[in-house]
């Protein structure tokens, strides 16, 4: 039952979000069919029904890359344009908190997408975080993020 919900509730979400994109014309028709039923598909295979980010934590989530991302390209873009480069590149280690899966998956991402800190390697328990500077607290950042990720997978952040 829950698939069934799960496929109803992606489709016609995905549907709406084509409309809004293409005005509905009917010359396009078939393109929507087409797209609403990959992305439906996609969307399943790569968070199943019951894995689903809780609405909350996922918006919180969003909202703080979002500003972390602009405040990451202001103060790498100040420290480019400065005659002397303000960056004294720096490798640093932080523990990995999140289990295998999708979670852990969003949180490497996520940070890579961020200007100034990117994720190396993972060893073991420990990620390698390469960072332009210190001040800006890699490590810290780390784990705000994970917190952040923990929250929007819920529980069980786990492969599906």
């Amino acid at each position: 039952m829950k698939w069934v919900v799960a496929v109803v509730l992606r489709v016609l979400a995905l549907a709406v979000v084509w409309e809004a994109m293409s005005s509905w014309e009917p010359a396009y028709a078939l393109y929507g069919l087409v797209s609403v039923g990959a992305a439906t598909t996609l969307s399943l295979r790569l968070v199943p029904p019951g894995r689903m980010f809780r609405i909350r934590g996922a918006a919180v989530l969003a909202g703080w890359f979002l500003y972390k991302a602009v405040a990451g390209g202001i103060d790498v873009a100040r420290r480019a344009v400065r005659p002397t480069p303000d960056i004294e590149p720096v490798v640093v280690r932080a523990r990995l908190r999140l289990p295998p899966g999708h979670g852990r998956e969003l949180a490497m991402l996520l940070m890579n997408l961020m200007p100034g800190t990117m994720v190396q390697r993972v060893r073991g328990e420990e990620v390698e975080l390469h960072t332009l500077s210190l001040e800006l607290e890699p490590v810290q950042q780390w784990a705000d993020l994970q917190d952040r990720v923990a929250r929007a997978f819920g529980p069980d952040p786990g492969p599906g």
